[in-house]
């Protein structure tokens, strides 16, 4: 699911998230992300994921993000089948990550 280095205006406005705080959870170490992510929404966290799915570098995030998710939030924000992949691809990172 690699993109250009830049995303295109359409992008940004499939997955509307702060670009700042991409950059924050980007460099942040477990706790800070952990702190970042729990005063977002449920559905805000899910927009997030997918849009760091969609960018290979930020694959890793996103998955970490969509592990605190439930699936049906994933599925709205991303739709059926990325929202769904999504979904277990986090859960299978979560679980090698241990």
């Amino acid at each position: 699911m690699a993109t250009s280095p830049r995303p295109t205006a359409a992008f940004l406005a499939r997955y509307p998230v702060p670009i700042e705080l991409v950059s924050a959870l980007y460099r942040a170490d477990d706790g800070e992300r952990g702190r970042l992510l729990s005063a977002l929404p449920e559905h805000g966290r899910a927009r997030l994921a997918a849009y760091c799915a969609e960018t290979e570098r930020l694959q890793p995030l996103g998955l970490r993000v969509a592990s605190t998710c439930a699936e049906a939030s994933l599925v709205r924000a991303a739709g059926a089948a990325i929202g769904a992949s999504l979904f277990a691809r986090s859960r299978i990172d979560a679980a090698t990550a241990h």
